[in-house]
């Protein structure tokens, strides 16, 4: 949970917010110092609480709970990425725990080797001298038998012989530079000391040692110990020895591009477009799709699939004038043509067993990102596109190319260079927002600030302030960027500040990051993304722009500064930084690995337990790395009391969309899961009647037919009393917050209406629904007014990455 600390400067140990953000709250600094948070499993108790027919008032808090310890929401084995990919995670059992997150900020070679002997002889060998005689067994793995169903025993011996032969196989120096280039055996244990280290500094020590020890004595089974033949008369007795042998098969994703059979009947060619933000690397994918016969797009948001979908249509893009193009988006379909030969869609709708002429996949650089990589990966690897365009940076030239080798097909790489120049300014704004001018966009990452630079931007410079951050649906980011559009296009970046609040503690903000905002400032054209850190999406031709007279004029010097000059600097020196290398791709396992995995586990076994075991126990290429599958662990936590689910139907919820940080949404998806499992029909007017959401509505129209009253007749009095207190709580942060939770949830409805479609059948009244809000949360950010709250009487401090669009 965000939370945020009040304590004096002179106490301070890490960067202090900026010095103008704290001048738009009170006189007391609102501190966000470094927060300690426990890690701890929300219990099947808690989760209970929140069955049908509990009081209001027990769910809600309940929820509230669930919402507060969603980032570290079960013990688990860990794992890369953790739940939903960012969240903290641990295992924790026998009395001993594994914790995600905490590892140091670097690990000499030897000192590594060391922990990991000392790891498999503790853990695995157990100190038993002859690995065998019968001795202790550690508990991790009496809590890994229990786990997999497996004799406690049998495992053991197998794990003190593991460890025994594993401790001598722990390379050194000498032993590595000996077997360089040099194919070792198959029955050989090995450990990739690059990987371990990295995953020891990302994720903490104990859970990479863990993950690494797991993977290896798997491997080990497999190669050296036989697996006895199933009795024909007894199926359903399975020894450890075979339930291990499974288990290493389920956990080999070193050659996962065999499972994508299509895509590896031909030669493909990979044509990778790579350069910095404003290049026009992407419209020349574009172009390349526009004059396809079939093809599809896919982008990071929904958003820009929309854009590309409406762009095509338009006739928008290349020569070729309107393609039929459909849009297919986890919550959304437009099928304009069901014949069409063009599709845009997001990452992971990617219609990869379809046949088609030209792909184009957008920011390639995420296929390394913990979270959502998996998803790139997959399209790389098993889309059936004769021709396949990559657009994104330079970071991911050399691991595309080994990819591509991999797969035996043929790599093209372009890179492009800046439309406009991009510079550093020689002066910050020296914390006055009185020089903020027309093409700004001030970048801050709290949400309460925005609504505090907003007022104060308008106020002292008479400007109109559009606002776009991550909490707003991005159909409204949509509108508030034409609304910027309608002004003039972004000349000039401003960052509040170079740090962020990463959930306990103030952090740089990451290079990458920094260029990518940085790199919105001068756009080529007149097009104007929906967020300074989207995708680079440039609507003139590289070819036909060079020699443009009007694209000349329309080309603008991009400007990047600072809020305060104390963050110059670090400015400065980011964007000085070479690219970071993106060495990994990410990848997960398929439903159908799930699926047999859980199958051979004892009956009891949380579907959460199964994807963080197949996430500990996977073993991949050097340039793969294993992760996880969204919030995946945290959904089918939080409805683990409901039944009768079946495998299928609890692996659809758990991939859906849920915030969970949102109580209202997580409220949403315990009652549609009910719903589902008692097999009764969810109507959207109904659930927004009990959410109160349309009473909501009702406040808000009355509200802005007043203000609308007040703004027309100039004579008419301002507001006291309560019409002032009621205009004041109906346009606030918390009635904005409350509309967001609301489209929220009806995201989730709509994407639950394509996968799960007899019980949520209302798919229009959803659509319509969310229109309404999105219309309520454009006036809420029009009327909203920043009022100077005190920190020291205790009001929150809400959080969201957010920037702001200045007009």
């Amino acid at each position: 949970m965000l939370r945020s600390l009040v304590k004096p400067l002179a106490h301070c140990t890490t960067p202090p917010p900026s010095l103008a953000a704290r001048s738009l709250h009170s006189s007391v600094p609102l501190w966000r110092g470094k927060v300690q948070t426990r890690r701890k499993r929300v219990s099947l108790d808690l989760i209970k609480t929140l069955r049908e027919g509990a009081p209001q008032s027990s769910r809600q808090a309940a929820l509230a709970r669930v919402a507060e310890r969603a980032s570290n929401s079960r013990p688990s084995y860990g794992g890369r990425g953790g739940y939903g990919g960012g969240g903290g995670s641990g295992y924790s059992r026998g009395g001993y725990n594994y914790s995600r997150g905490s590892g140091p900020s670097t690990v000499s070679r030897p000192a590594l080797c060391h922990k990991l002997r000392q790891h498999l002889s503790e853990v695995w060998w157990g100190g038993r001298g002859d690995p065998g005689r019968k001795g202790r067994t550690s508990p991790q793995i009496r809590s890994l038998a229990i786990d997999l169903g497996a004799d406690e025993d049998e495992l053991g011996r197998l794990a003190a012989k593991f460890g025994f032969e594993a401790v001598e196989a722990v390379p050194d120096e000498a032993w590595q530079e000996r077997t360089k280039g040099v194919a070792l055996p198959a029955n050989c244990i090995s450990f990739d000391m690059d990987e371990i280290a990295k995953t020891y500094i990302e994720d903490g020590p104990d859970e990479a040692l863990w993950n690494a020890s797991l993977s290896a004595f798997l491997a080990w089974v497999r190669t050296n110990v036989s697996a006895p033949q199933i009795r024909p008369d007894r199926p359903q007795s399975i020894s450890t020895v075979t339930k291990l042998h499974l288990l290493a098969s389920i956990a080999d994703r070193r050659f996962a591009y065999e499972h994508y059979i299509n895509a590896r009947q031909r030669r493909r060619k990979l044509i990778l477009h790579v350069g910095p933000t404003n290049s026009g690397k992407t419209y020349n994918a574009l172009v390349a799709l526009a004059r396809a016969r079939t093809g599809a797009y896919a982008g990071p948001l929904r958003l820009l699939a929309h854009e590309v979908f409406a762009r095509f249509n338009e006739g928008k893009i290349g020569q070729e004038g309107k393609r039929v193009c459909n849009l297919v988006t986890g919550e959304e379909k437009r099928i304009i043509d069901p014949e069409a030969g063009l599709q845009s869609c997001t990452v992971e709708m990617f219609p990869l067993h379809k046949r088609l002429d030209v792909g184009v996949i957008d920011e390639i650089q995420m296929i390394g990102d913990p979270q959502r990589g998996a998803a790139w990966t997959a399209a790389v690897i098993g889309s059936t596109c004769d021709e396949l365009h990559l657009c994104g940076e330079e970071s991911v030239v050399e691991l595309i190319q080994t990819i591509a080798a991999e797969l035996g097909d043929e790599c093209i790489v372009k890179r492009y260079q800046r439309l406009s120049p991009l510079v550093v300014a020689e002066k910050s704004l020296e914390g006055d927002l009185g020089k903020i001018r027309r093409g700004d966009c001030l970048v801050t990452f709290s949400r309460s600030n925005i609504f505090a630079f907003k007022r104060a931007v308008e106020q002292r410079t008479g400007l109109k302030v559009a606002v776009a951050y991550g909490g707003l649906p991005p159909e409204v980011r949509e509108e508030q960027a034409r609304a910027f559009n309608a002004g003039d296009k972004i000349r000039r970046i401003v960052f509040e500040s170079m740090h962020k609040f990463n959930g306990q503690t103030e952090v740089p903000l990451p290079t990458p990051q920094v260029k990518q905002i940085a790199g919105r400032a001068g756009r080529y054209g007149v097009h104007t993304p929906v967020s300074p850190s989207a995708p680079d999406f440039d609507p003139v031709d590289v070819g036909e722009a060079e020699g443009s007279k009007k694209a000349e004029e329309e080309s603008t010097l991009g400007e990047v500064t600072t809020l305060d000059a104390s963050d110059l600097p670090a400015l400065r020196e980011a964007m000085k930084e070479p690219i970071v290398q993106v060495r990994q791709a990410s990848i997960t396992a398929p439903a159908e690995a799930y699926k047999e995995l859980y199958s051979i586990l004892p009956a009891t076994t949380p579907l959460s337990r199964v994807v963080s075991l197949s996430r500990a126990m996977t073993r991949t290429m050097p340039h793969y790395r294993s992760t996880g599958t969204g919030g995946i662990a945290f959904n089918t936590d939080t409805i683990a009391h409901i039944r009768p689910l079946t495998f299928e139907e609890r692996y659809a919820f758990g991939l859906a969309p849920v915030n969970k940080r949102d109580a209202y949404v997580v409220d949403a998806l315990v009652d549609f899961a009910t719903s589902y499992a008692a097999g009764e029909p969810v109507f959207v007017d109904e659930w927004a009647d009990k959410a109160g959401l349309f009473g909501l509505l009702e406040r808000i129209n009355e509200a802005h037919g007043m203000r609308a009253e007040l703004l027309a007749n100039e004579d008419t009095p301002k507001p006291t009393g309560d019409v002032k207190r009621s205009l004041i709580s109906v346009f606030s942060p918390v009635t904005l917050s409350s509309l967001e939770s609301n489209h929220r949830c009806l995201t989730l409805y709509l994407w639950l209406s394509y996968r799960l479609a007899p019980i949520f059948c209302d798919q229009k009244g959803a659509r319509d629904l969310r229109k309404r809000v999105e219309k309520a949360i454009e006036t809420t950010l029009d009327g909203i007014k920043f009022e100077r709250t005190d920190h020291s009487t205790g009001a929150k401090h809400k959080r969201a990455v957010a920037s702001g669009m200045l007009v």
